[in-house]
């Protein structure tokens, strides 16, 4: 009940899916460059597409995701697309090392 009536869930209810995309991205940036200060992090947004690069943890990364994926992702829980780009920082080797409170919304709650 509280995931429903959370912020995060109403931003993916009522934002666009490529705006949603964006702030998601935004967040796991946050949390990588808090874990790696030498981390590189960048967010494209084109026609059609977001675009995670950089590097961080000494493995470079990039995840391309198109609209209508993150509107399918949107539409799976406030948090799905956030698992979806750790997981995928997962196969570069890429962890955090500890968790924060945001990432124990994304792991813990299940969508």
């Amino acid at each position: 009940m509280a995931e429903r009536l959370s912020l995060r869930a109403c931003m993916a209810a009522h934002l666009p899916a490529a705006t949603f995309a964006v702030h998601v991205m935004r967040c796991v940036r946050t949390e990588l460059i808090r874990f790696d200060r030498q981390a590189v992090v960048h967010i494209d947004r084109g026609d059609g597409y977001i675009h995670l690069y950089g590097e961080a943890q000494g493995a470079m990364f990039s995840i391309v995701l198109t609209n209508d994926e993150a509107e399918e992702w949107k539409a799976e829980g406030p948090y799905a697309l956030d698992r979806y780009v750790w997981m995928e920082l997962g196969k570069k080797d890429i962890f955090p090392p500890r968790m924060t409170p945001y990432l124990r919304a994304v792991f813990s709650i299940e969508s």
